[in-house]
Formats: C-alpha cells, structure tokens, sequence
C-alpha cells in the first residue's frame, strides 16, 4: 500500500487495484486531512457530528462522487449483505456488514477500528463489494457468503476477482481466548495454522490468513489477493484501533467510476 494525496486529503491504496482504470478506492488515515484533528467517519465517535459530516464530504470529493452516493452501512458483526444503488437510503443498510454494487458513481465503504476492511473488484462483470470481517464475521464466513452472493446475482468467478485485505490487528497483536479459538476452529478446522499459541489457554489469530483463506476456497488466484499488512496496534500513528482505546473509526471503499 502507499500513501497518496487526492483533493488535500491523503489516503491509502493498494497496489493492484490502483493499476485499474475502471476504479477508484481508498483507505483512510486518521491523520487524512492533515490538520491534526483526527479524521474519523464514524458519527458514534464522536460529539461532533458536523465534522464527521465535513469528512466525510472531503472523502467524496476525493472519490469523485457526490455526497449522497458515500455509503456506509450501520455494521453489527453479522452477516446481512446489500445490494447498493443510487438510490439507497441509510436505513437500507442497517445491521450490515457488507455491500455490493454495480452502479457507477457509486462508493461502497465499511469503517473500522481493528476488524478487517476488505475490497473486491470482479474486471469482468465490472461488480464491486466492500465488506467488513472482525472475527465474528471471520467465523462466519461472511467474505465468502459475499462473494457467493456476487456470483449469484452477477456470474462472479475467483479468477476474475481482485481482493485487497485491509489495515486492521495483525496476528502479533491479536490474542483471543478459548471462546474465539472454538469458534474459528468449528468454522475452518483445525489444520490452517491460524493460531499461535500462548499462555493461559490463549492464542494468536491470524485474520489476514482466516479471510485469504476464504478468497482462495472461491477460486481468487493468490496473485489477486493483496495484503495491506499494516496493523491498527502498531501501526496505530495512522489507523484507530479500539484495542489501544481510540473512538475514532477509518474506513475503506471503493467505486466504479463512470
């Protein structure tokens, strides 16, 4: 990933989808607009809902679309998907956690504090998701149901299929105890090394592997999947992270462009 400057705002994009004309997208920094105030898009985050308005029509600028075609859904961990238009209205996308959408002009985004941001671009169908996993969305398997989803409605196939896995807690700084580990075990076995052990019971989870893992079962080629590899602990001078105790909320989105 690198850092760029779009409209005096400065995001993050990924390697490959940059390389792709058809498409803009972002991650965002909690440092964007460079004024020191944390550039968070989450109205839950803070007092000051006039600011996340403002932010939030900076980041439309920079995608090139209008102010009421930035959508974020209302995310609880589960595994509702919506399908995204011009249309749309807030409450379309309560308890959500992921979007898909063919429209052009229009910028799908899921924010986050340590889950994982993922952004999906099928180059054949020209169809777009952005979908938000924490574990419990891990577990569930809801990168998977998305892409299913995008395959049912649109014809998507893994091999056409672009993936960006976001900033979010990196295996390093992400222990979890027994509840998580049955879980995660009862969903992908216990043969995919995604722990690493620890004291008391505890261990390590590798979200980053949990979700590649469900990108490949579709059929999306391994040189189709990048991996921001930044973490929201440590990397936390750019990405909020509730595990250090931040309110604030990044996001990442992307958009057809017309």
């Amino acid at each position: 990933m690198k850092r760029k400057e779009f409209d005096g705002i400065g995001l993050w994009q990924f390697d490959r989808l940059s390389d792709e004309p058809s498409i803009r997208h972002f991650v965002s920094d909690r440092n964007s607009n460079g004024h020191g105030k944390p550039f968070t898009l989450s109205f839950s985050s803070t007092p000051d809902k006039e600011e996340v308005r403002q932010n939030r029509k900076l980041l439309a600028r920079a995608m090139k679309v209008a102010d009421d075609q930035l959508y974020f859904p209302s995310q609880v961990h589960l595994t509702r998907i919506v399908h995204v238009t011009p249309e749309s209205k807030p409450a379309d996308l309560l308890e959500t956690d992921a979007l898909i959408t063919a429209h052009k002009d229009v910028c799908i985004a899921v924010m986050s504090a340590d889950c994982v941001p993922i952004l999906l671009y099928d180059k054949a169908q020209q169809v777009i998701a952005a979908i938000h996993s924490g574990w419990r969305g891990t577990v569930a398997k809801i990168l998977e149901r998305t892409l299913h989803e995008m395959q049912r409605q649109y014809g998507t196939r893994g091999r056409d299929v672009l993936a960006a896995i976001g900033p979010s807690v990196s295996q390093d700084a992400y222990e979890v105890g027994s509840e998580v580990i049955e879980a995660v075990n009862a969903s992908f076995g216990t043969n995919q090394d995604l722990f690493i052990a620890g004291d008391a019971g505890k261990a390590r989870l590798d979200l980053w592997k949990a979700n590649a893992i469900q990108l490949k079962s579709f059929g999306v080629p391994d040189v189709n999947i990048e991996i921001a590899g930044l973490c929201t602990v440590t990397d936390n001078n750019h990405f909020f992270s509730a595990r250090k105790g931040d309110a604030g909320r990044f996001a990442g989105g992307i958009s057809l462009m017309s």
